[in-house]
């Protein structure tokens, strides 16, 4: 029944587009809102019936089936929807939709819901011809499902996906908007402050999103770190960076009616990125813990869907080069400020581009496999990034138009911030870290001093100081954790009481091995005694082995100490020995905790009131 209702309500929602389309609806519905709202809510329907599909382990469903146990818990049976290729296109389709049911209270205009609805329907047709989750298979009565993917049975895989599709396709807005105002030609300020409004809500998703799939890859996978420079988590920070730039660029879009050309061209190629993100995860043309293996084909059909929309956005570039005189702003404004800081959040866009898919395009034409890792990343990226930290002390105290200079700080912060930096290299002899302090200082003075100054006042602006002070407070963080973090790989035998020091302060001890039944999985944990300046740390690492298809995963175990952690993973079990591998990271909670005051700070801009 399932299968059955799925494929009516897809091709139905098709059928009811064609209607919208052709005007062929007036004859049912005189009301062209009405009828959008019929489309939209056509279109999320089949998305719950997936989800019924899989919380009833419908196993007659290929997808349940494929992608679901009958054992599983029945959280990670609903998470088993967007955990499959097919279920995560129809999320896709699904959040499209109901993003396009809440712009709709806010903008009524047929012409904006038309290309919603029409990309909408081209991954409607995408999932019944290549991926359609509503196909029928035979299974035997004996039969329980092949279950979920192993790694993916995690707390944060529950609300991770979601969020940052709800990032990715929120930006689907600003795009319609932009291409609607480059084709009606009508720049009025309302326009740009809406699509302000919804980047504002993309850009909170995004952040969210990218920070809980980070989180989970550090707590799940085991390596010890937070970022990987992995394929997709690169494509997720594509959007992510381009996105920042549009809402900088909007601001001064809004205010003073300039960089309107750059904000246009941002909203375009922000969702395109999405979309082609999209695509490299569903193509299987990248290695990644996060892609779905699957078949080439999927990711031609997808490729021609941002095709299309690469050419619409090349067409709108032309037309829209015409509309605008050339900008002019005094060199020290905040409208300069602000260019050059989208200038660097474009230029690290293109750099993480190049990175990701540069090793495909060596393959392709050259037949030559090339590995982009961490190095590249590391100096290209943090090589943009060091400007963007100076503008961002700096450029919100910056008056529109021209600054005029009073009581200028500016010389003596930055001096400060040097001297503070080499007191910091000479007690700790660590170069990266003392450049870090030299760079963040001045974001800590200058939004300390107007966050007190301002809060009580002004939400948005105190805000925008948040944001960067949590930025300021991140790479403090990620600088120290990297440089000063260490590791240590340690034996026990089983039943062993002996002690092993990991540092002159720390010892670990080797509590107990246990054998814990699960509904649908065996746990074998490791419980470690960590011993520091008189205070215990529990360590429970553990290995997983799932059923039915018996793989093993590896489950950290961590211990916090105030901001910093221990950090551990079993590398091997044999019958008489336990081999672990623990790592004590410094400062690493800080940078989670400043990693919520930014996701805050996004908050606190998209609910303000104006």
């Amino acid at each position: 029944m399932i299968v059955i209702l799925g494929n009516v309500f897809l091709y139905t929602s098709i059928f009811a587009v064609l209607l919208f389309y052709t005007d062929v609806y007036k004859k049912i519905i005189n009301s062209h809102v009405k009828f959008i709202n019929i489309i939209y809510l056509l279109s999320i329907v089949p998305f719950f019936l997936l989800v019924l599909g899989f919380g009833i382990s419908d196993l007659s469903i290929i997808n349940v089936f494929q992608n679901s146990y009958v054992d599983d818990p029945f959280l990670f049976k609903i998470t088993s929807v967007w955990g499959s290729h097919e279920g995560s296109i129809l999320l896709w389709i699904f959040l499209i939709n109901i993003y396009g049911i809440i712009f709709l209270r806010k903008n009524t205009d047929k012409q904006i819901h038309k290309q919603i609805i029409f990309i909408s329907s081209l991954f409607i047709i995408y999932l019944v011809i290549s991926s359609n989750p509503f196909e029928n298979v035979n299974a035997n009565s004996i039969e329980q499902g092949m279950g979920l993917n192993p790694i993916l049975q995690n707390a944060l895989f529950v609300i991770h996906p979601p969020t940052l599709f709800l990032g990715y396709i929120g930006l689907l807005i600003p795009f319609v908007l932009s291409s609607h105002i480059l084709i009606t030609k009508n720049f009025s300020e309302d326009l740009f402050t809406q699509m302000l409004y919804w980047s504002k809500i993309s850009w909170f998703f995004l952040t969210l999103g990218i920070v809980l799939g980070s989180y989970w890859a550090y707590s799940e996978l085991g390596w010890g770190g937070w970022w990987f420079w992995d394929p997709v988590e690169n494509i997720s920070l594509i959007p992510w960076l381009l996105n920042t730039a549009l809402i900088h660029s909007l601001q001064v879009s809004i205010k003073n009616n300039q960089l309107k050309l750059w904000s246009l061209n941002l909203a375009l190629y922000g969702f395109i990125a999405s979309v082609f993100g999209t695509f490299l995860v569903r193509s299987n043309l990248i290695v990644s813990v996060h892609s779905f293996a699957t078949d080439p084909l999927r990711g031609l059909f997808l490729i021609i869907i941002i095709g299309y929309l690469f050419l619409v956005t090349i067409r709108l570039n032309l037309k829209s080069a015409k509309y605008f005189n050339q900008d002019t702003f005094n060199l020290i404004s905040k409208e300069s400020f602000l260019l050059m800081n989208n200038i660097f959040f474009i230029a690290a866009a293109l750099t993480v581009f190049i990175g990701t898919i540069y090793p495909l395009f060596s393959e392709l034409f050259f037949q030559s496999s090339v590995s982009i890792g961490a190095p590249y990343y590391n100096f290209s990226f943090n090589l943009l990034l060091a400007p963007i930290i100076l503008l961002m002390a700096f450029a919100p105290q910056i008056n529109w138009s021209k600054h005029e200079r009073k009581n200028n700080n500016s010389l003596y912060i930055i001096l400060f911030s040097l001297i503070l930096g080499l007191v910091f290299y000479y007690f700790l002899s660590n170069f990266y870290f003392a450049f870090s302090v030299f760079l963040t200082a001045p974001i800590f003075l200058k939004s300390g001093m107007m966050l007190f100054k301002v809060f009580p006042k002004n939400k948005e602006f105190a805000s925008q100081w948040l944001g960067h002070l949590s930025i300021g407070l991140f790479i403090i963080a990620a600088i120290f954790t990297e440089q000063f973090d260490y590791e240590k790989n340690i034996s026990f035998k089983k039943d062993d009481t002996s002690q092993i020091f990991l540092d002159s302060e720390t010892e670990v001890v080797l509590k107990n091995i246990q054998d814990i039944d699960f509904q649908n999985h065996q746990k074998i944990l490791v419980s470690l005694s960590v011993l520091q300046n008189g205070n215990e740390y529990i360590l429970s690492p553990s290995k997983n082995i799932y059923q039915p298809s018996g793989q093993v995963t590896n489950e950290v175990g961590t211990a916090n100490n105030l901001l910093h952690q221990f950090y551990a993973t079993i590398s091997t079990i044999e019958s008489d020995q336990v081999n672990l591998n623990i790592v004590f990271k410094p400062l690493i909670n800080l940078l989670w905790i400043s990693a919520i005051m930014l996701i805050f700070s996004i908050f606190l801009s998209v609910i303000k009131r104006k």
